[in-house]
């Protein structure tokens, strides 16, 4: 018998834990029920990877023109939203476009969801979880900064 709690606690020390990233978050539910719906956009990377830009785990979701998906985000983020200790917001015209939660850190990790509406292009929704040891601050001016 203890052999089979010794091979569980090796298995379990190889399970590549960035699989339940964002598990604890509403937007997981994003990510599972619209990541592999027909012209919907998901990107997953991890490791090797992304080493040159100093994150540790990057999953992104874009969807075009779906008003139910567009409000299934939002209370997913209403709910992550109340753990953030940090939230910045764009509002346009008294709707949300844009939205940027600092997340309380999972080990040594920060974590970062990036939302964004465009009213143009089909009404286009990205979503961005990411997880990074640099300052979410940092992180943003990355993503944010342009190609010279």
């Amino acid at each position: 018998m203890k052999r089979y709690y010794v091979l569980l606690l090796l298995i379990m020390s190889f399970f590549p834990l960035h699989l339940l990233a964002q598990k604890d978050l509403q937007i997981s539910k994003v990510f599972d029920l619209y990541g592999k719906k027909k012209g919907v956009v998901m990107v997953e990377l991890s490791g090797e990877a992304l080493e040159n830009y100093d994150l540790s785990f990057f999953k992104s979701i874009v969807i075009k023109d779906d008003p139910s998906a567009a409000s299934f985000i939002k209370q997913c983020l209403d709910q992550d939203q109340k753990g953030a200790k940090k939230i910045k917001q764009v509002v346009a015209n008294g709707v949300l476009t844009s939205e940027f939660l600092v997340l309380p850190p999972k080990g040594n990790e920060n974590r970062i969801i990036l939302y964004n509406e465009s009213p143009l292009a089909g009404k286009q929704i990205t979503l961005i979880y990411l997880e990074s040891k640099t300052d979410p601050g940092e992180v943003l001016n990355l993503l944010l900064k342009k190609k010279q």
